[in-house]
């Protein structure tokens, strides 16, 4: 129909443009982290772009249904100005037709969602951890700052004086304590050069000296040397394998963790909530939909502006939002509380749904007269 398509048409400009302008934004600030990081490894650009786009799907899931809370509220409410709906209205097109186009959109943004929460993000979130280990671990050589003691798990303290234009450290100390057993070791070389043997940062030093506290006789032994090799592994700690947590995992691994893996074990029913808190997440987003457009459609219609009615869906979504993340949270220490999230999430899609309808609408106005004591305004209202 082709008043459809012109709703629908408007509601998906609007909000695809507010979803880029907001992924741009979010982006922005994530990214300067990343370039940090990126920077400060000397890692290639391509890499940092790599990581940025990595992030993207984890911003969908926050950012698709504010988006379309926002295109719905932003164009009814510019129709309304526009007495374009009033025509529409009194060309007889009831709630549900005004509505129908915001719930295609949404229908399609639901799917979305689900491949994004399910599979796309842990995948791509797990993704980006890994390159993040990689990039310290491959390029560890150009995180140790020139004139500061660079300190690794706090058993390892790397002193450069400075770096030359072909890469090699120049006025090197090193103090290893890593060997509990033994008594710290304190190196100290005029020039080195940091090279991978395999996945393991190692630093050849030239023209130094090894010392050593003897504990038997109290005395330090002393070792000249033209070249040495230490194996610097507390560099490259985060490349090691880990835990993976909730959020790196996808729907079918939250649902079957790995009981021989004693955390996966003891997290097994916040998995199982966290699990559950992605399969709702399209019909929280169906749910925000169906509140915008219950406050803008419904009650009468007002050209200077809806504020009322837009300030009443932004609060509304808010505390549906506030009290999922509420309820989430408490659903991982309380298994128990897991229904209340079923409820909270569709809750508000019966609800609003039997508000557009025609019944709905018809109890409505008699609850508004009860409470207003004003007829002619809900006739009004209610007029086509």
């Amino acid at each position: 129909m082709l008043t459809t398509r012109y709703l629908f048409k408007n509601l998906f400009s609007v909000t695809v443009f507010v979803a880029v302008t907001l992924s741009l934004v979010i982006w922005l600030t994530q990214s300067l982290k990343l370039l940090e990081l990126v920077a400060s490894s000397d890692a290639p650009p391509s890499l940092f772009l790599k990581l940025v786009a990595l992030t993207l799907p984890r911003f969908l899931e926050v950012i698709l249904p504010l988006a379309l809370v926002t295109g719905i509220l932003f164009t009814y409410n510019k129709m309304i100005m526009d007495n374009e709906l009033v025509v529409m209205r009194a060309c007889g097109f009831d709630q549900f037709d005004l509505a129908r186009p915001a719930l295609t959109l949404c229908a399609g943004f639901m799917v979305v969602i689900v491949a994004t929460t399910c599979f796309l993000s842990p995948l791509s979130h797990s993704e980006m951890k890994k390159l993040r280990r990689e990039i310290k671990a491959q390029y560890s050589a150009f995180l140790l700052r020139e004139g500061v003691f660079n300190t690794f798990n706090s058993d390892l303290t790397v002193y450069v004086r400075e770096r030359d234009a072909g890469g090699d450290l120049l006025g090197l100390m090193i103090h290893d304590r890593r060997e509990a057993d033994k008594p710290p070791v304190t190196i100290t070389a005029k020039r080195g050069r940091i090279f991978m043997n395999g996945d393991v940062p190692n630093i050849m030093v030239y023209d130094g000296m090894r010392q050593q506290m003897d504990a038997q006789n109290d005395m330090a032994s002393r070792l000249f040397f033209s070249r040495y090799t230490i194996e610097i592994k507390g560099l490259e700690g985060e490349a090691q394998e880990r835990w993976r947590e909730a959020s790196e995992r996808t729907l079918p691994e939250l649902f079957r963790p790995d009981m021989n893996d004693k955390r996966d074990r003891k997290n097994k029913d916040a998995f199982i909530v966290d699990a559950h808190l992605r399969l709702l997440a399209p019909f929280n987003t169906l749910g925000f939909a169906l509140v915008a457009l219950s406050c803008i459609l419904l009650g009468p219609f007002n050209r200077r502006g809806q504020t009322r009615k837009i300030l009443l869906a932004v609060i509304i979504v808010i505390a549906l939002q506030a009290g999922e993340m509420a309820l989430g949270n408490a659903a991982r220490k309380q298994p128990l509380l897991l229904p209340a999230l079923y409820v909270l999430a569709f809750a508000p899609v019966f609800i609003c749904a039997f508000l557009l309808h025609l019944r709905g609408e018809q109890w409505l106005i008699r609850q508004l007269r009860r409470w207003r004591g004003t007829p002619a305004q809900i006739a009004e209202a209610s007029a086509p």
